[in-house]
């Protein structure tokens, strides 16, 4: 197996310094080539951790099974790096999100050739996958988001990943002007997997989600057949947008959550409530609309009358 460093985009910047969008790559066989990405917002930092954990797992894999790897696993863990380095969700100084400037443009702005160098180095692989941190008002649960239009091929791909739900929808977070999407429409199979909160690390999705990739892997060949694995441990469950519910907040104020993330919750069930730090009142309860299972709650308390402080799919 051979560790390779180069730069998939290499922009010259005003102060005479350069932004480079860094990949390692690991390279085995004449297998398939597959892909992880992560940082595209530069508020979201569990997909840099997984991008770690995933290398320090080749790196083992190196030196106890050296031929185990059949193929080529290429490692982009700060497609955004300005983002990364400014703790800002979007490209700096164009205060534009990197994700709506795809398949990008080689003579356009700064956002667009970094989109259109990414589509370059990334068109092709048997697989990729995008890995987002939600932000950080909300938390997620370890999922895969999906367009409906390309769920004949990415629904098989994304049961074997280890999360607790795929999510098919329309979102914009898998539509046009994506990375995802460019992606799909053209050919190269791409899984957006959302998980965790803004600005953190949780190292237990990080592990459960490696288990998964790593088993895809081998399915797709890209890992050989016979190299023991750990096994999944999640099954997930398949929301669409006619069985999942929003729930918004009827009033500003503080949200106070009652109950876990990822918990079974009753019709009418109280999750939380909206207080004033004016007051020792409640402003408005909050209950469940359905019954069905909490995967989306607000980590960020301040809320706006409007603001989304919970997800639930109905069951």
């Amino acid at each position: 197996m051979e560790i390779l460093h180069d730069d998939i985009v290499s922009l010259a910047l005003p102060y005479r310094e350069t932004l480079r969008v860094q990949r390692t790559s690991f390279v085995g066989g004449g297998g398939p080539r597959v892909a992880v990405i992560a940082g595209i917002h530069g508020d979201e930092l569990e997909g840099l951790f997984v991008c770690h954990r995933l290398a320090a797992w080749l790196e083992q894999l190196a030196a106890s099974h050296p031929h185990a790897l059949r193929g080529r696993v290429d490692l982009v863990p700060a497609i955004n790096p300005l983002g990364i380095d400014t703790l800002e969700r979007f490209v700096p100084v164009f205060d534009a999100d990197l994700n709506r400037n795809f398949p990008g443009d080689a003579e356009g702005l700064l956002p667009q050739r970094i989109a259109a160098g990414a589509m370059a180095a990334l068109s092709g692989a048997a697989l990729v996958i995008d890995i987002h941190a939600s932000n950080i008002y909300l938390r997620e649960i370890p999922q895969v988001r999906i367009a409906e239009d390309f769920a004949a091929t990415l629904v098989p791909l994304a049961q074997g990943m280890n999360l607790d739900l795929i999510w098919l929808h329309g979102a914009v977070t898998v539509l046009e002007a994506t990375i995802a999407h460019s992606l799909n429409s053209t050919g190269t199979p791409c899984l957006v997997v959302e998980m965790g909160v803004g600005m953190r690390i949780t190292p237990a999705f990080t592990e459960q989600l490696l288990i998964g990739i790593v088993n895809v892997w081998r399915t797709l060949g890209v890992l050989a057949p016979d190299l023991e694995l750990p096994p999944p441990t999640h099954t997930p469950l398949v929301a669409d947008d006619s069985n999942v519910h929003y729930l918004n907040a009827a009033t500003s104020g503080l949200f106070v959550p009652d109950i876990e993330h990822w918990m079974a919750v009753r019709r009418e069930q109280t999750l939380g409530r909206i207080v004033s730090p004016l007051h020792g009142g409640t402003l408005a309860a909050v209950r469940s609309p359905v019954d069905g299972i909490l995967f989306t709650l607000r980590e960020y308390p301040a809320v706006y009358e409007g603001s989304l402080m919970a997800r639930i799919m109905a069951v």
